[in-house]
């Protein structure tokens, strides 16, 4: 069991709409997708419009922690598998295996503490 891809990395932005301005409009990166969140939206641009992109994560009345304003994200095969090898290993599991769209997600911290996102794309789906 291991990563298959890079996809992405995210940034806390404060303000989604200046954000998009600045690398949409000024650096000329295209929207990959966009969905709604509980207290946000979640972008994802890059400059080809496909992944790798830089996922822009916008929740209002949300200040997250200096180390959850970033995180790197990799394709898995098997997010649930994975997480429970991590933690048999004894890495820190930071939130549990959940679906949300066609994707199993689940957060892992590095040895820094850094969050690393597991994505798995669900049977079925793209």
């Amino acid at each position: 069991m291991s990563v298959r891809a890079f996809l992405h990395a995210k940034l806390a932005v404060d303000d989604m709409a200046r954000s998009l301005a600045f690398y949409c409009d000024l650096l000329g990166c295209q929207e990959i997708v966009s969905y709604p969140i509980p207290r946000g939206r979640i972008v994802q641009v890059s400059p080809t419009g496909r992944s790798p992109g830089v996922e822009l994560w916008h929740e209002a009345s949300v200040t997250a922690a200096a180390d959850d304003r970033l995180h790197v994200a990799f394709a898995v095969d098997d997010t649930r598998a994975l997480v429970e090898a991590l933690r048999h290993a004894g890495v820190r599991v930071a939130t549990e295996p959940f679906e949300i769209e066609d994707e199993v997600i689940a957060f892992v911290r590095d040895p820094d503490g850094y969050l690393v996102e597991l994505n798995q794309k669900r049977a079925g789906h793209r």
